[in-house]
């Protein structure tokens, strides 16, 4: 039975046959695989998964699950549709509802539509034992026949399939997993292994590990390592031990060195991800005793809420047990003689608990009110909760390839806080909305209906928010508005997440996409798109009067420079905020409420690591190293030089002139320019595509031969630095020099790639031929090295170019002879810029070529094309799991927003998937300015006017005024004399400096005056910076920015 027999199942109609392919298409799941790995992305694409319902929470879980690409997604829901349903199933339209179609039938076709390479199929009929059978992991979703759940559940067991259960009930939602007796995990958190420069190694029974101090070692007790390229001690190398950390750069290991050789020199030590067996209870012990083996809780979430988990877990027995008496019925929405039913049941259940000796498992007491906030809402289902708990499921499901540690075993959350604290008047109705109104009350969705909300980014996070807007009824009324921008065309990768567009979209405007597709899941959402970025020279856009039109601001993007702008405009004109941001299984939510919390830009985020210029040109240690130089490369020779050459054609001399000009006194750097010049010139004024051959051939020569050869003639293997130590030692790997090799694949990986893009560059035709390509690269006669007298830094801060003594010769030579080329001015070069997912332009193939060449050199391990697309292309990790799950926490905060809850109900959220972890806490508070006794900057008191202001505080002052009414009105207000006075970045008063002629001029003429240009038409307000001291004693003052409205 199952998928297996088509009289049981039935196909969805798709617009193109399901694809079959054995490896990932790394263009789609490129920032999937970028969190999985194509080894666990391998294993998901083969699984087969079953999921029983597709009410809120059910759709979720297979949106997200198909996405992510299973071989099989089998759904299964006969109810029929109701209008109901379309305040949670995104897919069930009011077409469906007037034809008696069933939930399955309506969703089936468009989650078929979200991936061509996972089939997704329709079962019909009884579910029974032998279904279950064909699959790998089971979901049964919203599903209370408890007995029929135990008895599925030992079936999943006896037969080594995953097994998952899943429940929203209003504002409470619960997970149950179980993988079996003995699930292998074999990387259980995700992160890359960590590494580190061996220092030495002590002899001794437990030998201790010293690290270089460039970088902590970040290890834990417990934690697996092993070792390569040590000299002396070779005993330690590939074996794997176990550490106890001794400090950020020590750790021992549970091994006796006494006896092995004495450590030398190098070595790398490696964190090995090791197996775990994890061990899960039944679904029948779980309901008696949910503890999980090897833990003492359940999961908590929200630790003010301590003991909640538990008493959730008896009320959902209780929940079981009413429907075993009630025909398998959940509690009626807002039946109080139910909630009275179940009431009973709970509190039976209970005190059997604590009368039961043998279970470990105890709660002492459960609130009536709990109780009747879960049943009341029982049968409700709303958009924020099945968008969270289907990013937790769904992700649940991947994990059964033994990706991430899974969840052991429960996952109990409510949040009912999200209810009115007043009277509102609820009722039962078969509409889209129907569910939030019977929780929340009419006056609520009244109040949703009339939002005017921004929404920035229409990517991953944008496409849930829309998604989630349209099923609330957000801005559905007369009045309401949902704005969104996003300067974004649809890209094949964004199809994997971004779940509101199609194939067939690639190319297009991604906001007015997302905004019509969402329109069709509510004609009465009322959203207009922008196809613009939002920052300052868009202001005619969203100016000033845009701003304080909004009600709120949800920024979907993903980066801090568009962050910090959006919560700048946010915190002058005093907005709500709601930030989300993403990062593979990793996420978090913060929540900016005017005047009560920190905004975005109060808390920064540690810069990145960069990498010395000296490590990437010359002492290059890891792969990241290599990738970045490759990077660098290609960004000089493929864009920056044709773009100089393109210069160069029209006016040489000129060109040359201002070249000079430029880098003069820095001939090293002049050098490397014009040599660049001279080579691309040379192969375009010859214009075949041997040429392109001979320049890459070349440039390989100079790259991996005689850069190298020049390095070691500067410092040879038993070079000693100024102290006497080995000058390759630590960080410094001695290199090895590479020779050209037509039968080394990565050589001409190389070539072909190098002189593809060349071709491409030159108006040439490729030449995939590589045959053709070696004979071409073998024929080429390349220079004899001669080292030189090279002057090499070895300073990490040291950003200047190698530099020769003959360096101003070598210029001028390269001068005369660029100028007797005598290209035609009417030759035309094309331009490229670095493009990482269009796999037939070449651009990854060449990057790689040069990383994984390089890392030969520096004998580093080499990696795939993908790994350097990852990192040169700067992927960041994404999953639809995760995004689907925080924007369903962010959405239940603004429900609390619109409540106008007070600031301690309100949530942040920090969670990451893998581990997996879920945290919610307060928003702090924002920073208050404070008076100071000394401060170090002005070397003296500081007086803080008004006490206690903080950022969201702004002095409001009303113009037209000229500078002198400026000052009197502090002096008047704040009895504070103004010295210095700046609108924008224009000071446009300094006391200091005789600016009395200005005392009369407006402020506002004078600051167009003194900026050489009209202040915009959009604008209303100035921001006005302003210091001065305390008239009484002369005290440096503090004060916050001025909103002054000129007109």
């Amino acid at each position: 039975m199952g998928c297996g027999l088509s009289n049981e199942t039935k196909k969805t109609k798709e617009p193109t046959e399901t694809k079959k392919k054995d490896n990932p298409d790394e263009n789609l799941y490129s920032r999937q695989m970028a969190v999985y790995g194509a080894e666990t992305q391998g294993k998901l694409m083969k699984m087969k998964v079953f999921i029983y319902g597709l009410q809120g929470v059910g759709i979720e879980v297979a949106k997200n699950l198909v996405l992510a690409g299973p071989s099989q997604v089998v759904i299964y829901d006969d109810n029929i549709c109701k209008s109901v349903d379309q305040g949670v199933n995104f897919y069930i339209q009011e077409k469906h509802v007037k034809n008696n179609s069933t939930r399955a039938e309506a969703s089936a076709e468009q989650l078929q539509q979200l991936n061509p390479y996972c089939q997704v199929t329709i079962l019909k009929g009884e579910i029974d034992t032998q279904v279950l059978s064909s699959y790998n992991v089971v979901v049964f979703t919203d599903y209370f026949n408890k007995e029929k759940l135990i008895e599925f559940n030992n079936f999943c067991r006896e037969k080594g399939i995953g097994f998952i259960y899943t429940a929203n009930l209003g504002l409470y939602g619960c997970a149950f997993v179980d993988f079996g007796q003995k699930h292998k995990v074999f990387d259980n958190n995700g992160e890359d292994p960590k590494h580190s420069i061996v220092v030495s190694i002590t002899q001794d029974k437990e030998g201790l590990v010293t690290t270089h101090e460039d970088k902590r070692h970040g290890l834990v007790d417990g934690d697996h390592v092993t070792f390569k390229e040590v000299q002396g001690m070779t005993e330690v190398n590939d074996q794997v031990y176990k550490v106890t950390v001794k400090s950020p750069f020590t750790f021992t290991i549970a091994q006796d060195t006494s006896k092995f050789k004495a450590y030398q020199r190098e070595g790398i030590v490696q964190q090995v991800k090791v197996c775990e067996e994890i061990q899960f209870n039944s679904l029948q012990q779980s309901l008696n005793n949910p503890i999980a083996p090897g833990k003492d809780c359940l999961e908590m979430c929200d630790f003010e809420k301590i003991g909640r988990p538990e008493q959730l877990h008896i009320i959902l027995n209780g929940i079981f047990e009413f429907c075993k008496h009630n025909n398998g019925q959940l509690p009626q929405l807002l039946n109080q003689d139910h909630s009275k039913q179940l009431k009973e049941i709970v509190h039976k259940l209970l005190e059997s608990n604590k009368a039961d000796a043998s279970n470990k498992f105890k709660v002492e007491e459960i609130p009536d009110e709990l109780i009747q906030n879960v049943s009341l809402y029982a049968r409700a289902h709303i958009s924020p909760v099945a968008s969270f708990w289907g990013g937790v499921v769904a992700q649940e499901i991947v994990k059964f390839t033994g990706k991430f540690t899974p969840l052991r075993q429960w996952l109990h959350h409510e949040v009912f806080e999200c209810l009115p604290d007043s009277q509102v008047t609820r009722e039962v109705v078969d509409s889209q909305n129907g569910h939030y109104v019977a929780i929340f009350g009419k006056e609520f969705q009244e109040s949703l209906s009339k939002i005017k909300l921004f929404l920035v980014g229409a990517g991953a996070l944008g496409c849930e928010y829309l998604k989630m807007f349209a099923l609330m009824g957000m801005s559905t009324g007369q009045s309401g508005l949902v704005s969104v921008t996003d300067d974004d065309n649809i890209e094949t990768s964004n199809l994997n997440r971004q779940f509101l567009f199609r194939k067939e979209n690639v190319g297009k405007s991604k906001s007015e996409t997302a905004c019509q597709v969402a329109k069709n899941m509510n004609n009465r959402l009322n959203v207009k798109s922008y196809k613009l970025r939002v920052a300052p020279e868009n202001e005619q856009f969203f100016n000033d009067d845009f701003w304080v039109s909004l009600d709120f601001v949800v920024n979907a993007v993903d980066n801090v420079k568009a962050r910090l702008f959006v919560d700048a405009q946010c915190v002058w004109f005093e907005k709500p905020l709601f930030e989300s941001g993403t990062l593979g299984t990793k996420c978090n939510s913060q929540i900016v409420i005017p005047k009560l919390t920190q905004s975005y830009g109060d808390s920064a985020d540690p810069p990145e690591e960069s990498i010395p210029l000296c490590t990437l040109k010359n002492f290059p240690h890891q792969i990241e190293h290599t990738i970045q130089w490759a990077r660098d490369y290609f960004e000089g020779i493929m864009v920056e030089g044709p773009n100089e050459l393109s210069q160069f054609i029209k006016n040489p001399q000129e060109y040359l002139s201002k070249m000079q000009r430029e880098n003069e006194g820095k001939s090293g750097i002049l050098r490397a320019k014009l040599e660049i010049l001279q080579k691309l010139a040379i192969a375009f004024n010859g214009g075949t595509y041997q040429n392109c051959v001979t320049l890459s051939r070349e440039l390989f020569q100079e790259m991996f031969t005689n850069q190298i050869a020049q390095l070691l003639h500067s410092f040879p293997l038993d070079h000693k630095t100024e102290e006497g130590q080995p000058f390759w030692s630590g960080p410094k790997r001695p290199p090895q020099i590479i020779y050209f090799d037509e039968n080394d694949e990565e050589h001409i990986n190389f070539i072909q790639s190098s002189a593809n893009i060349f071709a491409y560059l030159f108006g040439l035709k490729y030449n995939t031929n590589r045959e053709e390509i070696k004979k071409m690269a073998k024929s080429v006669h390349v220079r004899e090295f001669k080292p030189g007298n090279v002057k090499i830094s070895t300073n990490q801060n040291d950003n200047t170019q190698n530099v020769a003594e003959d360096d101003e010769q070598i210029c001028t030579k390269i001068a005369d002879e660029l100028l007797k080329l005598k290209i035609s001015s009417s030759k035309k070069i094309n331009t490229t810029e670095f493009e990482k997912d269009d796999p037939t332009n070449y651009h990854i193939d060449y990057v790689s070529a040069i990383a994984n060449l390089r890392a030969r050199n520096y004998k580093i391990t080499e990696v795939d094309k993908f790994k350097v697309k990852l990192i040169a292309g700067k992927i960041i990790p994404a999953l639809a799991t995760t995004t689907a799950m925080v924007v369903g926490a962010v959405g239940l905060e603004i429900i609390k927003y619109i409540l106008k809850k007070p600031i301690t109900q309100i949530k942040n959220s920090f969670m990451n998937l893998a581990l997996p972890m879920w945290l919610f806490s307060e928003p702090l508070p924002p920073m208050k300015h404070k008076d100071k006794d000394y401060d170090e900057i002005l070397l003296g008191p500081v007086k803080a006017i008004p006490p206690g202001f903080t950022n969201w505080d702004k002095i409001d002052v009303v113009g037209p005024l000229t500078v002198q009414g400026l000052l009197d009105y502090f002096s008047q207000q704040y009895q504070v004399k103004l010295s210095i006075i700046s609108v924008a970045k224009i000071c446009i008063y300094n006391s200091y400096a005789g600016d009395s002629e200005r005392l009369t001029q407006d402020i506002a003429a004078l600051y167009e005056k003194l900026n050489k240009a009209p202040i915009s038409q959009f604008k209303k307000f100035l921001e006005i910076t302003a210091s001065g001291e305390t008239l009484n004693d002369g005290v440096d003052v503090n004060m916050p920015i001025v909103k002054y409205k000129y007109k």
